[in-house]
């Protein structure tokens, strides 16, 4: 970053002053160096400690507060630091999800009756099928 701005210092100081312009010569002119702004009615813009009417409350959304940043970036994250010493609840949670998980996979699995069942389905199918050739 030094190297690029130590050409423009030298740069400016071995300019004559007459070729700056002086923001003092531009006020004792009277320019106006403003920009013109346009306020139109009917836009609200709420500010900190205003009072706001009913009708513009229903417009104005709040900004999110660190809490809610950090749960929607890490969930469970706020809990941990706002309660370190939840562990053996926390474990016990993780527990219980593991459990309700295989109790889930156990239910999915078929009893030894259903695949009986499918594989006598499944010979009478080919064994149709072989018949009717």
């Amino acid at each position: 970053m030094f190297p690029l701005l130590l050409p423009l210092l030298f740069l400016s100081a071995s300019l004559p002053q007459d070729s700056v312009p002086q923001q003092d010569s531009l006020m004792m002119e009277g320019v106006d160096t403003l920009r013109e702004v346009t306020v139109r009615a009917g836009r609200h813009i709420p500010l900190p400690g205003m009072v706001i009417s009913d009708k513009y409350k229903q417009g104005v959304v709040p900004p999110p507060n660190l809490g809610d940043v950090i749960e929607k970036l890490s969930p469970g994250l706020k809990d941990k630091i706002m309660h370190p010493f939840a562990i053996k609840q926390r474990k016990k949670e993780r527990r219980r999800k593991r459990s309700l998980k295989a109790l889930e996979e156990f239910g999915r699995v078929k009893t030894f009756d259903e695949l009986l069942q499918e594989a006598y389905r499944q010979q009478l199918y080919e064994d149709s099928l072989a018949n009717s050739h």
